[in-house]
């Protein structure tokens, strides 16, 4: 198994197949991803990227301050360069467009390493939850701008890659929707 270490607090490791859940916060944690024309460029930077570098994304959740993106390492096996390219053409498309300079990103990212189906369905929920814990929707499928309205409402999104796992909650989208309902908590 490769690894790629920096820094001993943040090892990465680096194969095929390695999924992280990975955050990033804005600098200074500002609201700085504001509006439906932030989001949306978002999703097309994760787009052009996911064709580039040939990682599969199980899950996203862009919030106003920071970023949840679930990654599987496909072609390319290095989470850091799959990073810096998706925060780096982020920052200078949001810098360009408002005419700011500075810093856009707080950090590098923090990824946490995905060891089983369970801890991937648990991560998907909790990032899910992550609009509603902040007060921008009353259910997680309500969030427009996340892979959640595939898991549960069914709304097709090419930028989602259904892991396993997700097929394994039943025998045809409708029960994997329902199974996938099932793991929230009584908010839904």
């Amino acid at each position: 198994m490769d690894t790629y270490c920096t820094n001993p607090k943040r090892e990465r490791f680096n194969f095929k197949g390695a999924t992280y859940h990975i955050t990033t916060r804005c600098n200074n944690k500002q609201s700085l991803i504001t509006n439906e024309a932030d989001f949306e460029k978002y999703k097309l930077i994760l787009k052009q990227c996911k064709e580039r570098l040939g990682f599969l994304l199980h899950n996203y959740v862009p919030m106003s301050n920071h970023t949840h993106l679930i990654i599987r390492l496909e072609i390319t096996l290095d989470i850091s360069k799959i990073m810096h390219s998706i925060n780096r053409w982020y920052a200078r498309w949001y810098n360009e467009h408002y005419e700011r300079k500075g810093h856009f990103w707080e950090d590098r990212f923090h990824g946490k390493l995905i060891k089983d189906d369970s801890q991937l369905l648990a991560t998907m929920r909790y990032i899910d939850l992550n609009p509603v814990k902040a007060g921008l929707c009353k259910n997680p499928g309500d969030w427009k701008y996340s892979g959640t309205n595939f898991y549960l409402n069914g709304i097709k999104d090419n930028l989602i890659d259904i892991p396993d796992a997700y097929i394994e909650l039943g025998k045809d989208q409708k029960s994997r929707q329902q199974a996938y309902s099932k793991i929230f908590p009584a908010i839904i």
